[in-house]
């Protein structure tokens, strides 16, 4: 079976909706061998990046999902990064959707644990306590009470799972990393996407229009990071619902220097819980800045704020006001219920 499958994935011809179900049958086949699960891999690695295919690759992953409904009407994002940089940095986008939550804005925060840097999304809030991997009830009471919530990704995917030992043999970024953020199973309408470089954040802006997105931002920035930086530039690619328009973002412009100055790099599981307790306390340096950027562009793209700079500042009153930091006691107090929970 093994060999259409890779024909077509080695031919330059498109890939449409049937080549990505027959594609993804086969990967996530019990009968199917990692090295066979490798080698779709790596040929799909080979193909250059398209909107039209990331975006019916992304529905197949959607379709497959175990679902998490949020009404529509509610307006929700996801802020999510496709991971694989060149210079890994701090859990910013996990920190922002407490921010972001407490502006007001409802978060359902796609994500998963980190296969090759120090500490991804999950392995955060595995460290601040959290129970997003035992069961979905979680991340269900803490949407219906604060509006925000963590989607374990091997929970709400698990049909996937199959694949992980064939990504782990590979050791480089895949497919999975740009389907990641596209596969939210909540199907926001509004997300915040970060990824490695810049044409591929623009494909990706595409890829969520076609996913029918209202609105979305893709960026990159200049460090090689998949987060907005706090020092160098930031190019990002915003759907409007539209078309896509590409602008640049200069943190020297909406920062203050306390927020631009010290380290924003990866750090281990505990040391980035302990980071993002002193953030959400009203801490700064270059990760509060970065967080800044990020939650404003949030509110900024959900129609949340006019603009990016005002967006910033409502995270900032979202920050210093001391809600951002509430929001987490609230889901810490929350978590014990839940400690024990497995499955449903």
């Amino acid at each position: 079976m093994i060999g259409p499958v890779l024909a077509a994935l080695l031919a330059p011809a498109p890939l449409d909706a049937h080549d990505a179900r027959r594609t993804f049958d086969l990967l996530l086949a019990p009968a199917s061998t990692d090295a066979e699960r490798a080698s779709i891999l790596v040929a799909l690695a080979s193909r250059p990046d398209s909107p039209a295919e990331l975006t019916a690759f992304a529905g197949e992953l959607r379709r497959r999902a175990s679902p998490f409904p949020v009404p529509r009407r509610d307006g929700a994002i996801d802020l999510c990064g496709t991971g694989g940089a060149s210079r890994p940095s701090f859990n910013v986008s996990t920190v922002s959707a407490f921010v972001v939550a407490a502006a007001g804005t409802p978060v359902v925060k796609h994500g998963n644990a980190s296969a090759r840097g120090p500490c991804g999304s999950s392995d955060l809030l595995l460290a601040l306590g959290l129970p997003i991997d035992r069961a979905p009830k979680f991340a269900r009471e803490s949407y219906r009470r604060y509006g925000l919530a963590f989607l374990h990704a091997p929970l709400f995917h698990p049909t996937t799972r199959a694949v992980g030992p064939a990504r782990r043999l590979l050791g480089i970024p895949t497919l999975f990393n740009r389907l990641g953020p596209l596969s939210n199973p909540a199907g926001v309408p509004y997300q915040v996407v970060g990824v490695p470089n810049a044409e591929l954040a623009r494909t990706m802006a595409l890829a969520l229009a076609g996913l029918g997105t209202r609105g979305a931002i893709s960026m990159s920035s200049e460090e090689g990071c998949d987060e907005f930086s706090p020092r160098e530039p930031t190019h990002l690619f915003r759907w409007t619902g539209q078309g896509v328009v590409r602008a640049t973002v200069r943190p020297e412009l909406l920062l203050p220097g306390e927020d631009r100055r010290g380290p924003w790099g990866a750090l281990t599981p505990p040391a980035a819980a302990e980071e993002t307790r002193r953030l959400l306390a009203g801490g700064g340096g270059a990760r509060r800045g970065s967080v800044l950027l990020t939650s404003g562009a949030a509110l900024w793209v959900s129609g949340r704020a006019r603009s990016l700079a005002s967006g910033l500042e409502r995270a900032r009153d979202a920050l210093d006001s001391g809600r951002a930091e509430e929001l987490l006691h609230q889901l810490e107090a929350l978590a014990p219920r839940f400690a024990g929970a497995r499955g449903e």
